[in-house]
C-alpha cells in the first residue's frame, strides 16, 4: 500500500452515472475500513452529490436514505415537472431536499476541499465550481440536458459536467492530490429497463383480419354488396396500419429515455478517452452496468458493487 504513504495527499474523483453513482458510497465505506484518509474530493453529476455530502461529513445521511429507498421515498426528490422551455424540471424540490439533508449551503462550510464539475452550455468548456452556493453548484453538475433545465451561475449557463469531464481526475490533481482514486461508474452500459406495456384486452382480441361476412351471390356482388366489400377491405387496411403504428410506438423509448441514454453513452466514451491522458493512480470500476440511470431505488445493489470493486482495487 505504498501508494498511500503518510506524506501523500489523497484525492478522490467521483464520476457521473445517475443512479449508478450510489456505488460511490460503497467505495467510501471500503476506504474508511482500509484506513485511507481522503483529503480532497472532486465530483461530477451524481459524483458531485456524493462528494458534497462526503466533504460535509454527512454521507451517513445518504447511506440511511439508501437503506430503505423505494419510489415512495423518492417522490419528494423527483415529483416535479415544470415543463419549462429548457427542461422537464427546474429541480427546486430536489434542491430543497438536499438542503434539509446536508444542513448547509456554502462551500466554505464544508470540512474538506470540494469541487463540482459542470459544462458551459455556450462555450462547451469545463467549469469547476469551488466557492459560493454549494447547492447551486451541485444542481448545475447534475443538469442532464432535457431532463433538468440549465443553471445560471453568473453569466454562464451550466449543464451536466459529465459532458466534458465524467471522472474529474484532473480536477483532483489541481486541488493538490498526489494520489488520485478515480471511481468510474459509466462503463459496461446495458440497455435501460423498459416499462412494461399494458396490453389492451379489446385490442388483443381484435388482432388478425377483420371477420367479413360470407360472400353473397354473384349478382349482389356486382352491385351494392361489391361496393360494401370494397369499403370493408379499405377499413381493414387502415386498422392494420394503425396497429402497426401503435406497436412501433410502444417499442420505442420515451423522449426522456432517449435523452438520458444519449448523455450516458457520450459520458462513457469521454471517460474512457480522458483516462488515457489523465489516468488515476487507483481506478475503481464498480459493476453497475445493469442498473438503469434513473433506477435510484436500486441503491443497495450499486452500493454493494462499489464496496466490492473498491476492496478489489485496493488489495
Amino acid at each position: 500500500m505504498s501508494r498511500f504513504g503518510k506524506h501523500k495527499r489523497v484525492g478522490l474523483a467521483l464520476g457521473s452515472g445517475g443512479a449508478r453513482g450510489w456505488a460511490h458510497l460503497g467505495v467510501l465505506q471500503a476506504l474508511r475500513e482500509k484506513g485511507i484518509a481522503v483529503e480532497c474530493v472532486a465530483g461530477t453529476s451524481m459524483g458531485a452529490v456524493i462528494g458534497a455530502f462526503f466533504a460535509a461529513r454527512r454521507e451517513d445521511v445518504l447511506r440511511e436514505l439508501a437503506r430503505d429507498l423505494d419510489w415512495k421515498r423518492l417522490r419528494p426528490f423527483f415529483w416535479e415537472v415544470s415543463l419549462s422551455r429548457s427542461g422537464l424540471t427546474d429541480g427546486r424540490k430536489l434542491l430543497e431536499e438536499f438542503r434539509k439533508m446536508l444542513g448547509l449551503r456554502e462551500f466554505r462550510e464544508l470540512d474538506l476541499p470540494f469541487r463540482a464539475v459542470a459544462t458551459d452550455l455556450d462555450t462547451g468548456g469545463e467549469v469547476v465550481l469551488s466557492s459560493g452556493n454549494l447547492l447551486q453548484a451541485v444542481r448545475a453538475s447534475i443538469s442532464i440536458p432535457g431532463l433538468f433545465s440549465p443553471v445560471q451561475v453568473g453569466r454562464r449557463l451550466l449543464v451536466d459536467g459529465g459532458l466534458v469531464n465524467p471522472v474529474p481526475v484532473s480536477v483532483a490533481r489541481e486541488m493538490g492530490a498526489q494520489v488520485v482514486i478515480g471511481v468510474d461508474v459509466s462503463q459496461g452500459i446495458v440497455p435501460e429497463p423498459q416499462p412494461s406495456v399494458r396490453k389492451n384486452k379489446k385490442a388483443e382480441s381484435a388482432r388478425g383480419p377483420l371477420a367479413l361476412p360470407k360472400p353473397a351471390s354473384a349478382e349482389e356482388k356486382a352491385g351494392a354488396m361489391g361496393l360494401l366489400d370494397a369499403f370493408r377491405a379499405e377499413i381493414e387496411k387502415k386498422v392494420n396500419r394503425l396497429r402497426a403504428v401503435a406497436a412501433d410506438a410502444a417499442a420505442r423509448p420515451a423522449v426522456t429515455d432517449v435523452l438520458v441514454r444519449s448523455v450516458r453513452i457520450a459520458e462513457a466514451r469521454i471517460a474512457l478517452a480522458r483516462r488515457q491522458t489523465e489516468p488515476p493512480d487507483v481506478l475503481i470500476e464498480p459493476a453497475v452496468g445493469g442498473i438503469g440511470t434513473l433506477e435510484f431505488h436500486r441503491a443497495q445493489d450499486a452500493l454493494a458493487a462499489g464496496y466490492a470493486a473498491a476492496l478489489q482495487a485496493l488489495a
